[in-house]
């Protein structure tokens, strides 16, 4: 073999070894785990056959907070009324409209929750959240958020937004949830993605409590609170 050609068989064999080292040093660079915060939300508008007025009573005096937790993989443990401010002072007869289904008053109330988490992964059992409604006379604002991490669950809030459509309701909820995960680089998008999903199929299991809650009750002629930890 020639001078040349065992130079040159060299500098292949030295180029191939360089390659291999870099290619490992990438795969292990992307195999090496981290911790990675990942965010999923979900947002969607949905209209409920059910007149505003009608809506509005089944959601200050029944306990729908129980309902919708437990469609979103989450058990109600506790719930305890922090502050609660009744405005009466458009409503001319509060007490007799009230009974009658047609109040003009407004309730703002703020609630501390804590429920079961049922996903293994999280490595939490429960979660401490604190919730805040406004109930209007043309709407309904209720805010959930947690009050700190849990586990690996670094935060998680919901928010439900409802007003007339004509003879039905109009409502809209949002999911956002941040979940600290340790996953190698190589699979941090597949861990968002997950995540994403957990977003989605919380947004889809909110819709169907809701719907089914006000089903549940919308026929009944009247609407009485129900006694409990309110």
């Amino acid at each position: 073999m020639s001078q040349f050609n065992v130079s040159h068989t060299k500098l292949y064999a030295a180029f191939g070894i360089t390659a291999v080292i870099v290619i490992g040093a990438v795969i292990t660079w992307k195999s090496s785990v981290i911790e990675h915060v990942a965010t999923g939300m979900q947002l969607q508008s949905f209209t409920v056959d059910c007149e505003f007025e009608r809506f509005r009573q089944i959601m200050v005096r029944k306990n729908a907070t129980a309902a919708i937790v437990a469609h979103s993989g989450m058990k109600l443990l506790d719930e305890s009324v922090q502050d609660i401010a009744v405005d009466t002072s458009v409503d001319d007869r509060p007490l007799l409209n009230a009974i009658r289904g047609k109040s003009k008053s407004d309730l703002s109330a703020k609630k501390l929750l804590t429920v079961q988490l049922d996903d293994p992964t999280l490595e939490a059992s429960k979660l401490a959240l604190r919730q805040v409604a406004e109930i209007r006379v043309g709407k309904i604002d209720v805010k959930t958020s947690s009050m700190g991490p849990a586990g690996r669950l670094e935060s998680y809030s919901t928010s439900l937004h409802a007003q007339p459509q004509q003879q039905s309701t109009n409502v809209t909820v949002s999911v956002e949830m941040k979940v600290r995960v340790a996953v190698p680089k190589l699979l941090v998008s597949r861990a968002d993605k997950q995540v994403q999903q957990a977003a989605d199929d919380a947004i889809d299991e909110q819709v169907k409590a809701i719907t089914h809650f006000i089903a549940q009750h919308a026929d009944e002629r009247l609407i009485l609170p129900e006694l409990g930890n309110r």
